[in-house]
Order: structure tokens, then sequence, then C-alpha cells
């Protein structure tokens, strides 16, 4: 690609440094243990813990993801090698990966960089030398890489969707400039065959996170600033039909998948919010412009897992930083169209942040702002920043060096520290809450963390200021209930009451089915047994609201625990039953009807129950782990018929 025209010392050089910078920004928090997200779509994920690599355990691990509609198989794909390579869940496995991934994207960057700063329309207005073109793109590369904006996409392990599909897209976008700039000079052949691995590469990206399918509108971005004449509509107009039909392809594609995807969000993906579209709209305003404040001005106080602190927009005067914001953001917009000749690479820097916004920071159900968003968003705002250097007639190349050299230790320096306090899982949730004590979220992670390490009365006055905060959400009133009988404190009427409201008549996030699954595993420890009560009562009013069959099963599951950890057992097969029926992939609840049945000598009813399982798992390769339950279900069940001639254990 562009790097071809740097000698191998160089090209050495420059990887070197950006790889042990890299490294050496996030080697503290690289043994930090999982958080938040990464349980649920990682660590529990069953699917995940391949034994051996073949088709079938590849393409089940590939498939499993939850996180989007596309399920992101490429990211979950790379999550499931992880676990395979380190023999099961290292936390150092999982962390080193996203850290290399880092890397790659970091050179990536400082190769895209490079073919924008070569462009004859940058040329013309900058005339770099090639050397001063090579460390500017070093610059670029190394301020993004030490930016701690970037953070929660390394050592936030689930946002490996996010760093891999910037690393795909980086990857495209470098492929596609490199057929764009050799159209005339390249061999048909060789220019197909690089068309086609940005395609390819383009796949990757999108199956890696959704976000990549706006890989067609930074082609278009390329085209319009860097190769075509004044006019916007003629950007097509010097392109050779091969290049047209790759570039109609990939729209055409992208635009349907797009609206699709559209239409389902703008209509289902705001049941479990609390805003509305028009107030999710209004106030991305505000959330991009704070966006660009962290990239331009870096505070560690305002860095955060969550920003779920921000109060929402109402209108365009409420706050009144709503209509700055968007005052803001169009003046931006209408700079980068005015500079598209005079300072391309300005121009392209300023759209490109935006253009990458245009899915998660617009009409869609999300929640209103995570950090992670910017990691290619950001590699924009940086190239613009530079450019607005470069682009200027009295550029100084040493004050530029010196800038750069300063900007990169404060950089580095802050992330370093933001690494420092992932090392530990309390210490990072106690130091997020200090920022951010508005954020019920992070309050709620404070709980959760505090309750993992007994620190009760902690947890209690966390879950309780998250419940004020945000007194519609259900799990932090029931987290408040069993850390309540944790302290061996009564639970008032009033608490009790609240939550059976809630379960009720509030949507229930997946927070809401993590807590009732925590009290679910614990539910037979002698400090849970005064919450059974509750328990059980919640879930059967659950239950009556539920038209999600699969949600339902879960819930008949857990029931059918409770309903035994209170003695009737009659109650848990019937539910445990219930659970089957209703989704026939979720065999779980027969080991554990089997079980029962053992426990009261009954062999004739558990050799039903090992029936139904054999024919369930039809699939044996798939699920192994499965085969040897069975076969223990089929053991005890001969133990009991033949308590004399059965084999010792």
């Amino acid at each position: 690609m562009a790097s071809t025209s740097l000698s191998k010392t160089y090209l050495a050089f420059f990887f070197l440094a950006l790889a042990i910078t890299t490294l050496v920004i996030y080697q503290q928090g690289i043994n930090g243990p999982f958080v938040f997200d990464d349980h649920g779509n990682i660590q529990d994920n069953l699917q995940l813990r391949i034994t051996e690599l073949n088709r079938t355990t590849l393409f089940n691990a590939a498939m499993s993801g939850r996180a989007g509609p596309l399920q992101r198989p490429v990211a979950m794909l790379s999550f499931a090698l992880n676990y395979y390579f380190a023999g099961g869940y290292q936390y150092f496995a999982f962390k080193i990966t996203n850290v290399l991934i880092q890397v790659a994207c970091t050179w990536l960057l400082f190769i895209f960089s490079l073919q924008l700063l070569r462009m004859p329309t940058v040329q013309q207005t900058s005339k770099l030398s090639n050397k001063a073109i090579a460390f500017i793109a070093f610059s670029i590369a190394m301020l993004w890489a030490s930016h701690p904006i970037n953070l929660t996409s390394v050592l936030y392990i689930v946002q490996r969707m996010t760093s891999l599909s910037t690393l795909f897209t980086l990857t495209t976008l470098a492929l596609y400039i490199n057929a764009r700039q050799n159209l005339f000079h390249q061999k048909k052949l060789r220019r197909f065959s690089t068309y086609l691995a940005s395609f390819i590469c383009f796949l990757l990206a999108i199956f890696s996170k959704e976000n990549a399918l706006l890989i067609p509108v930074y082609l278009l971005l390329i085209e319009w600033v860097f190769f075509a004449d004044k006019k916007p509509w003629a950007c097509f107009s010097s392109l050779k039909k091969q290049t047209k039909s790759f570039i109609y392809v990939i729209l055409a594609a992208s635009i349907i998948v797009i609206i699709t995807l559209a239409l389902d969000y703008a209509s289902n993906g705001y049941s479990s919010r609390t805003f509305s579209l028009a107030e999710r709209v209004l106030t991305e305003t505000r959330v991009v412009t704070f966006y660009i404040s962290l990239i331009f001005l870096p505070r560690l106080n305002a860095f955060g897992l969550f920003h779920d602190d921000i109060p929402l927009s109402t209108s365009l005067t409420d706050p009144w930083t709503t209509l700055l914001s968007i005052l803001f953001i169009i003046s931006l917009i209408a700079l980068a169209v005015r500079w598209r000749s005079s300072k391309p690479l300005v121009s392209f820097g300023i759209l490109f942040f935006f253009t990458a916004h245009l899915l998660e920071s617009t009409i869609f159900g999300l929640e209103i702002a995570h950090e992670h968003r910017n990691h290619l968003a950001s590699t924009g705002a940086i190239i613009a920043l530079v450019g607005l250097f470069i682009h200027r007639p009295s550029f100084n190349k040493r004050l530029f060096l010196i800038g750069s050299c300063i900007t990169f230790a404060v950089l580095s320096a802050s992330t370093m520290f933001r690494a420092y306090q992932w090392q530990n899982d309390y210490t990072l949730a106690k130091y997020e809450a200090s920022h951010h004590p508005k954020s019920p979220a992070t309050l709620a992670l404070l709980s959760n963390t505090a309750y993992k390490y007994k620190e009760y009365e902690e947890a209690e006055s966390a879950i309780n200021s998250a419940r004020e905060i945000q007194p519609f959400e259900t799990s932090y009133a029931i987290n408040s209930v069993v850390i309540a009988v944790l302290l061996n404190k009564p639970v008032s009427n009033k608490l009790a009451d609240e939550v059976k409201t809630k379960i009720d008549t509030n949507p229930f996030s997946a927070s809401t089915q993590i807590a009732f699954a925590h009290i679910s595993k614990h539910l037979n420890n002698k400090a849970f047994k005064p919450l059974q009560p509750y328990y059980v009562e919640w879930l059967e009013i659950l239950l009556k609201k539920l038209s999600d069959t699969r949600q339902a099963s879960i819930y008949h599951y857990f029931l059918a625990k409770a309903y035994l950890a209170t003695g009737n057992t009659l109650g848990a097969i019937n539910s445990h039953q219930q659970a089957f029926n209703l989704d026939k992939k979720f065999i779980n609840p027969l080991f554990e009807m089997g079980n029962i049945f053992l426990a009261l000598k009954q062999p004739d009813n558990a050799r039903i129950v090992l029936a139904q399982i054999e024919k369930a798992n039809v699939n044996p390769e798939l699920d192994r782990h499965y085969d040897i339950h069975i076969q223990e279900l089929n053991d005890a069940i001969n133990k009991i018929d033949n308590p004399k001639t059965s084999r010792p254990s």
C-alpha cells in the first residue's frame, strides 16, 4: 500500500514505536478482570467454551452473540479462540488480544494517514516532503494510540467488537485508496484483487460490529474530498466502470441493511427506554459535542464507563446547550464543506468524525452515550486537528513536533492512569463512582462489586442511591431487597410492594434478568433463605405478563428452583417441564427434573425425562457437555434400579 515508498528501516522503526507505546500505555490494566457486560456476553456464554476446534463448535460459538442484529460472529469467534488457546477465561489472554488489536489498528491508521497526506489535493496546499509526511502520519497514529477516549475499547473486553470493526474498516479504506490511486497503473487482475480484498474486509468489519455499514459512506467521502472536482455530484465522473460497480454493490447492500435496521429500531428500539426518539436525537447533539470536548480537552474526571448521568434534552432550549450544540455542529459541517478545496485534510477529518456517529448517535434506540463509539470517529478528529496545522502557509515543522510530543506525553499519562484503575474491579468501580456520583449504572456497578467483596454496607448505600436517581429500574429495587436480607435487616413492606409494582408495570431490562439469575444461583444459601418467599412471589407476578416464550422459559426455570428451595417439589417439576416446553432447545430444566426424580427414588419418571433429553439433544456434537450429564443421569438411574450390581463411584 502507501507505505512501500518508505524504507524497511523506517517502517520497522514506526511499527516498533507504535507497538511498544501501545503495550506500555495499557500494560497496567492487562491483568484486570471481566467487568459488567463482559460477564453476560463472554463469561456466561457456554457456546464460547470450546475444547476442540471443528466446524461445528466454531460455527456455534460465532453465532452465539446477542449484542447486535447480525450477531457479530467475527468478534464472538475471537472470544471462543481466546478461551480455547488460553485454556479457559484467563483475563490476561483476552486483554492482551485486545491490546494487540489496538496495535494493529494504530498501524493501519498510520498507513491510512500516509495515504491521505500524499493525496495530490493535500500536497497542493501543504507541499510536504516525503520524510515530513511520514513523521506527521506517525504523529497522528501516536496521538490516537495514546488517547484516553479509546481505553474502554481496549480494556473493556467485550468492546473488542468495536476495535475489530475499526481494524477492518481502516483496512477496507486503505485497500480501496490503494486501488483507486493505481487505477491507471496497475494491471486489471491486481486491481480487482485489491478491490476484492477490500470487500472481504468490509464483510469482516460489519460482522464484527454493525456500525461498519457506514463504510460505503466513507468511500463516497474519500471520493468527494480527494478525487472529485469542485462539484460534489461529479465525484463519479472520472471513475472506470469497474470502480463504479464496486461502489454501487457495496452501497446498495448497505442501504438495504441500514434501512431494515433503521425501521426495526425506530419502531421497537425504544420499548425499554426511558426516552423518546425526539429526546434522543436532541440529546445526541450535546453528547457528540461532549465527545469532541473529551477528544480535544481530555479531563480524567469526565471520562467514565457509563455516561447515563447526562440529562435528556426535552426541547431545543431545555437545556439551552441543546440549541448551542446544534449550531456548533452545523457550523463545523459548513466549515468542512467550505474547506474541501483549501483544507482537504481538515474537511475530511470533520466529516469523517460525524459520519462515524451516524448510526450510534442518531435515531437508534441505544443508550445515550458511550466512549467506545469514538474509537473510529476520533481518528477523524485527530486528522482534522493535524490538518489545521499543515495547511497553514506558516507551518513550522519543529513547533509541530514539539507540540505533538507534549500532547502525546499528556495523553499517555492520562491513559496510563486510567489503565491503572482497571487492575481491580472494586478499585475501578469506586473510582468511577467518585467521578460519576449521579450515574445510576455506575452506582449499580459499585454496589454489585462491593457485594462481591462482601462490603454489604457500601453495596446497600450505592444501590439505594441508584434507586433514588432512577426509581423506575426494577433491578435496583430487587438488589436493595437482596442486600437488606444479607445484612439481616427487615425488608419493609414499602420496599417489597415497590418491587412487585415495578415487576408488574415496568418494562424490564437485561439487568432485571441478571438480578433474578443471581438470586437463583444462591437461593439455597442459608443467608438467602429469608429471600425465598419474595423471590417466588416476584416470579409468579412476572410470568403473568410475559409474552416472549424464550424469556418465559428462563423465568419458569428460575421459579422451579425457587419452588424446590421452598419445599414445593411438585411445583418445581411442573415449572421445569413448562420451561422446556416453551423452549425445546433449553435442556437444563430436564436435567434438573431428572435429579428431582432421582432424589424422590422414582427411576421410572427419571427414565421418561432422560428420553426427553436424548430426543431434544439432536446434535450431540454441538453440545458435547450434555453427553456427560446424560451418562451421569443414566448411571444414577441404573444405580437405583440395581443398587447391588452398580459400580462404586
